[in-house]
């Protein structure tokens, strides 16, 4: 047997809604069935309209450029030289790694070739 779904609303539901939308209208506009306008958003980047100077679109870009990289979280100088040390080393034995393999495939060849280092 199906059952046809109340006509009462949900107002407990309504007044959520009103809520996280973030009116203070009260429960009478959630009530009626009205829909709020949705909030306007702000654009991307945060200045809204483009500068039509061209020396003050530069201007904007040196501001937003240096606002962004106050909120970095720079390393400590300590950190900074055992990261160089890393990145040295693992490029020195990648260095050696490739050089060998590469001795070991010159080798080979000549060996496949016949080619030998010593003709006078």
């Amino acid at each position: 047997m199906a059952q046809a779904k109340s006509s009462q609303s949900n107002p407990t539901k309504a007044g959520s809604t009103a809520r996280n939308r973030g009116t203070s209208r009260g429960s009478a506009t959630a009530s009626s069935g009205s829909a709020a306008p949705p909030p306007v958003m702000p654009s991307v980047g945060g200045r809204g309209r483009r500068p039509t100077n061209p020396f003050t679109a530069i201007l904007h870009f040196i501001h937003d450029v240096r606002s962004e990289l106050r909120k970095v979280a720079w390393p400590t100088q300590r950190e900074t030289v055992n990261l160089t040390i890393v990145v040295i080393a693992l490029s020195v034995a990648m260095g050696l790694f490739l050089g060998g393999i590469d001795f070991i495939f010159q080798e080979m060849f000549r060996w496949l070739l016949g080619i030998t280092g010593g003709s006078a």
